[in-house]
């Protein structure tokens, strides 16, 4: 529930917005806040798009702000702008347009072209000049100019820390000797600005049928991260990877390495949403190191 001197805020700041006086109509929560509540609200002649989080931690809100604006300067993808970022009383909040979405619409054509113009966009190490969030939860994004370290130590063994004992202790081992044998099975490349976070939950199609993404965790990494992650919950037309390929065509044998990557958004759903992952981690664990 929105309480009633934030709506009077958010009719203020939307009158700002659009130099006149405009007031709520109506609201209604909008599936899809995992980590936060996200409301539609429909002011007197637009609707707006808002998440609020009671944590009253703006940083959060505003890391996602950074990132959007980057992959709106960096890629063709409809990236939704935002229009204010703050915190009323005792929620911070995030304010977007409200962008429909066209269901049952596919256009793999056109996002195969925004992710490639996305990961075209380079950096001399992996990283970000700033550390982020995927989902609710920090993610480390230090500087550093060797790709299989970088993942190692900012992406699993970061997420292995704020585990805890939430990982079996037999599964970390197997984790430790993962570690030693990632030199083996990753192949690096140029660094490349990935989106992050990209499964099917982050990006639909509009009413024009042009692909909009959106809550990212973005960085510049190693671009097969974004396939493992499009890859680990599905949603994605193969038609996409088919014209990705064809644009850009990914190092022999990428797709046998996206189950190491998907490792990494795995660790974050048991941090996330609890023990139910821990079966998944270890299938993908077993397949690359024997458990003893």
């Amino acid at each position: 529930m929105l309480h009633t001197d934030f709506i009077k805020h958010l009719e203020a700041t939307c009158s700002q917005l659009e130099h006149k006086s405009v007031q709520l109509r109506a609201y209604e929560t909008v599936p899809g806040g995992d980590t936060h509540q996200a409301y539609r609200l429909a002011m007197t002649d637009k609707d707006y798009f808002i998440k609020v989080s009671q944590a009253l931690d703006l940083t959060i809100f505003e890391k996602e702000a950074l990132g959007l604006k980057m992959l709106s300067e960096t890629s063709g993808f409809v990236v939704p702008d935002v229009y204010d970022c703050g915190i009323f009383d005792k929620s911070a909040y995030i304010l977007m347009p409200y962008i429909q979405s066209m269901h049952g619409v596919e256009n793999p054509e056109n996002f195969a072209q925004n992710l490639v113009k996305l990961h075209h966009n380079t950096s001399t190490e992996y990283g970000l000049a700033s550390d982020n969030y995927i989902g609710k939860l920090p993610q480390k994004n230090t500087f550093n100019g060797d790709w299989i370290d970088f993942f190692w130590h900012n992406r699993l063994k970061f997420q292995l820390d704020l585990a805890g004992d939430k990982i079996p202790l037999d599964q970390r081992k197997q984790f430790d000797r993962l570690s030693q044998k990632l030199p083996d099975i990753l192949v690096p490349e140029k660094p490349a600005l990935v989106h992050g976070d990209l499964w099917q939950g982050n990006y639909f199609y509009n009413l024009q049928g042009q692909a909009v993404v959106f809550d990212p965790a973005v960085y510049f990494g190693h671009r097969e991260v974004d396939m493992a992650m499009m890859s680990l919950f599905g949603g994605f037309s193969l038609e996409v990877y088919h014209i990705y390929q064809a644009l850009f065509p990914m190092q022999p044998d990428w797709k046998n390495r996206l189950k190491i990557y998907q490792l990494y958004p795995l660790l974050v759903h048991v941090n996330l949403f609890g023990a139910a992952y821990l079966e998944s981690i270890r299938q993908v664990l077993n397949f690359f190191v024997k458990p003893k």
